[in-house]
């Protein structure tokens, strides 16, 4: 839906977007001024990366999983990777103290990577589980106020994640999960799909009729951030599943979560 604004620009800069009119893709100086701005957005893009509930709970053999190294780079920092090649240079890393203090250490501010990160602490006044996802990532309320990427911090990824961001952007739904298929979905967030929507969404199911399941990334719209809930798989997902809120997307590449022990 387009709206309607007035807005003030220096003469000087209208004539520096006058080359950007071709007459084809872009037809006079509201759609140059347009295209700019979704230009300068798409560099600046928000990613959250999950690492709430108990220390010991996020350690293999005593390490965070995030801080265990894979050909010769932390997890963290593979992901890191995956997120600026796609622009992702906002990238809010979210867990308890003791958790966030060890991540410092080893990625510092972000600046030796050319990001910016913002690390948000979880506090401990009520116990956190694993479980309590929504819990931990609506401590970003009023800290995001456009669409992002979250991903749980104990995933390898080589997804092509500008598909899955055009993706969401061009539908009406609240989530876009990012979808694969695995032979084991009872360990996983099963779901069921119509067409790019998921109708059913039900975690680590004891039945299970299909072997398409969440992978523990996804793109969402800040929205979600005021939803009633403690657990996105339990509680959101299912919820947007219902309501026709939430969309599924396949992508070429893989991932795999850090769970096995070395």
């Amino acid at each position: 839906m387009k709206e309607k604004i007035s807005v003030t620009i220096d003469s000087n800069v209208l004539k520096e977007i006058e080359p950007l009119i071709d007459g084809i893709k872009i037809r006079n100086k509201s759609q140059a001024v347009e295209f700019l701005l979704r230009k300068t957005l798409s560099e600046n893009r928000n990613a959250v990366i999950l690492m709430g509930g108990p220390e010991d709970k996020l350690k293999i053999n005593g390490v965070l999983k995030p801080l265990v190294k894979i050909k010769n780079k932390t997890v963290i920092e593979h992901m890191i990777d995956n997120f600026k090649k796609y622009k992702f240079s906002n990238i809010y890393i979210v867990g308890r103290k003791n958790i966030l203090s060890e991540i410092f250490k080893t990625i510092g501010d972000g600046s030796s990577y050319n990001v910016n990160f913002n690390y948000v602490e979880e506090k401990d006044e009520k116990p956190v589980t694993l479980q309590d996802s929504a819990r931990t990532l609506k401590l970003l309320r009023g800290k995001i106020k456009s669409p992002f990427i979250c991903s749980y911090c104990d995933i390898m990824f080589d997804y092509n994640l500008d598909v899955i961001w055009n993706s969401h952007s061009s539908n009406k739904n609240m989530v876009t999960s990012l979808l694969k298929t695995t032979q084991t979905p009872r360990k996983w967030g099963v779901v069921t799909v119509n067409g790019n929507k998921i109708i059913k969404f039900v975690e680590k199911p004891k039945k299970v009729n299909s072997n398409l399941v969440y992978t523990g990334i996804f793109i969402s719209e800040p929205d979600i951030l005021e939803m009633p809930g403690n657990s996105l798989e339990y509680e959101i997902f299912p919820k947007l599943a219902e309501e026709e809120k939430l969309a599924g997307y396949i992508c070429s590449g893989n991932s795999k979560h850090i769970h096995e022990k070395n």
